[in-house]
C-alpha cells in the first residue's frame, strides 16, 4: 500500500469532485519502470539496505521522485526478503556481548580484541567467523536479503499496478461508499467479510443490490487508520465484477469538505485479487450440466443461474448456489446444494438458513452430510429433499413448482 505523501500528489480535483491521476503507459515513464524492475532484480542476493541505497541513487534529483518512490514501492511489495540463518541473531549477540567490552586493538583497560570476540563465539557454536558476522543483526529489517523479485512484472504491469494502488489510496479517506452491483457477488462478499468491512445492503428492482460500505472517517469507525488500510485493500474485489459503480465521499487531508470521488466498470484498472470458479464443487457443476442437458434447449421452461440472489441474514448475507425462474410468469425459486463440510461451515448454514425464512429455498441436502436426521426440514421454511449419489432432477422440479413464487 502507498503512503499517503506517494498518493496526494496524484490526486485531481474538479470544484466537489476528485479523481486519481493515471500514470501514462508512455514511452518515459515506460522507461522509467523498465529500469527500476532490471535494478531490482540486480540486487536479488543482497540486504535491503543495499537495495534501499541503490534505489535513492537511482532516483537522485529527478523531479518524479514520487512517481518513482510509488513504483519502487510496487515493486518492493511483491518481493521476498528472508535469510537462512544457522541461529537466532538474539540468542548470538547476547552470547558475544558477553565479552565484552571489546576493542579493534588491546590496551591496558581491554583485554579482549572484537577479531578474538568474534573468533571465541564462532569457535563455541560451531560457526566460521563470516557466519558470526552475516548473522549479528541480520534480524533487522534492512539486513534482510532478496531472495526474489516477485512474479515476472513487465513495464505495462507496473503502471497498471501504480494507478491501481493509488485508486485505492484514495479510500483511506472515505467516509462512505455507495455501491450498486449486478453480479459477482460471492467475491465482493468475500472480500467484504475478509476485511471485515462495516456494510448494508439493499436490493434494487433493476436486479441487482444497493451496497453501502461505511469508510475509515464514517461516524461507526473507531481505528480509523486501522480499518483505512483495510479498506483500501478491499477496492480490487470490486474490479472482479462486470456489471458495478462505485459513488463514494472522501476527503483527504488538506480539504475543507467532501469531495466527491466516481468509478464503475467502464475504467482501465484492472484487479490482481484473483476470482472464484464458476462453481464451488463438482457436485454443483454436474447439477448444472445435467439440468442443462435435459431440460435446456427448445424445451426450457425455466431458466438456471448461478449465484444471482442475495438473502440478507443480520450482519451477513446468504448466497444460494442456483436460481430457477419460469419462462414466462417469473416465478423465481433458489437452491442450496449441501454437501459433506465440517460441523463449523454446517452450523453457520443452518443458522442462515433459520434467519432467511424463505419458502422459496429448496435445499438439496447430501444424505451423509454431518448433520442429525430432520435438523434442515426443522428449521426450514421451504423445502428439503435428500440425495444419495446427486440431485434427482424430477423431484427438483416437483418442488420449484411448489414453492416458486414471483417477485415482489
Amino acid at each position: 500500500m502507498l503512503k499517503s505523501e506517494l498518493i496526494l500528489p496524484r490526486l485531481k480535483k474538479r470544484g466537489k469532485k476528485i479523481e486519481p491521476l493515471a500514470l501514462p503507459a508512455d514511452y518515459h515513464y515506460l522507461g522509467i519502470a523498465n529500469e527500476l524492475i532490471q535494478l531490482v532484480k540486480a540486487y536479488v542476493g543482497q540486504s535491503r539496505g543495499e537495495l534501499a541505497d541503490a534505489l535513492r541513487i537511482y532516483e537522485g534529483d529527478s523531479l518524479d521522485y514520487r512517481i518513482i518512490r510509488g513504483l519502487a514501492n510496487v515493486l518492493e511489495s511483491r518481493c521476498i526478503f528472508g535469510n537462512d540463518l544457522p541461529m537466532h541473531p538474539v540468542e548470538l549477540r547476547t552470547a558475544l556481548f558477553k565479552l565484552g567490552p571489546v576493542m579493534i586493538k588491546n590496551d591496558l583497560l581491554t583485554a579482549t580484541t572484537r577479531i578474538q570476540a568474534v573468533t571465541e563465539t564462532a569457535a563455541h557454536f560451531g560457526l566460521t567467523t563470516e557466519q558470526v558476522e552475516q548473522t549479528l543483526f541480520a534480524d533487522l529489517l534492512e539486513e534482510r536479503i532478496l531472495l526474489g523479485s516477485g512474479e515476472i512484472m513487465t513495464p505495462m504491469d507496473l503502471i497498471a499496478r501504480y494507478n491501481l494502488e493509488v485508486a485505492r489510496g484514495l479510500l483511506y479517506w472515505a467516509r462512505e461508499v455507495d455501491i450498486i452491483v449486478r453480479d459477482g457477488y460471492k467475491d465482493l462478499f468475500k472480500y467484504i467479510k475478509l476485511f471485515k468491512l462495516m456494510h448494508t445492503v439493499y436490493p434494487i428492482p433493476q436486479h441487482g443490490y444497493n451496497i453501502i460500505l461505511h469508510g475509515p472517517i464514517s461516524p461507526f469507525v473507531k481505528s480509523t487508520i486501522r480499518y483505512g488500510l483495510q479498506f483500501a485493500k478491499f477496492f480490487p474485489a470490486l474490479l472482479l465484477g462486470k456489471t458495478w459503480r462505485m459513488d463514494a465521499s472522501v476527503q483527504p487531508p488538506g480539504t475543507d469538505s467532501s469531495l466527491h470521488y466516481s468509478l464503475d466498470d467502464s475504467t482501465s484498472l484492472h484487479s490482481h485479487f484473483k476470482a472464484s470458479g464458476l462453481f464451488d464443487s463438482q457436485l454443483e457443476a454436474d447439477f448444472a450440466a445435467d439440468f442443462e442437458a435435459k431440460y435446456g434447449g427448445t424445451k426450457r421452461k425455466w431458466i438456471l443461474a448461478r449465484e444471482d440472489e442475495l438473502i440478507v441474514v443480520g450482519d451477513t448475507v446468504m448466497i444460494p448456489d442456483f436460481s430457477l425462474t419460469h419462462c414466462k410468469d417469473g416465478r423465481r425459486a433458489l437452491i442450496e446444494i449441501i454437501g459433506f463440510w465440517h460441523p463449523q461451515y454446517l452450523q453457520r448454514k443452518l443458522k442462515k438458513i433459520r434467519q432467511a425464512k424463505r419458502s422459496n429455498l429448496i435445499l438439496l441436502l447430501y444424505e451423509s452430510a454431518n448433520v442429525a436426521e430432520g435438523v434442515f426440514e426443522e428449521i426450514s421454511a421451504g423445502e428439503v429433499l435428500t440425495f444419495s449419489k446427486k440431485p434427482v432432477l424430477k423431484d427438483v422440479l416437483a418442488a420449484v413448482e411448489k414453492c416458486a413464487v414471483v417477485p415482489k
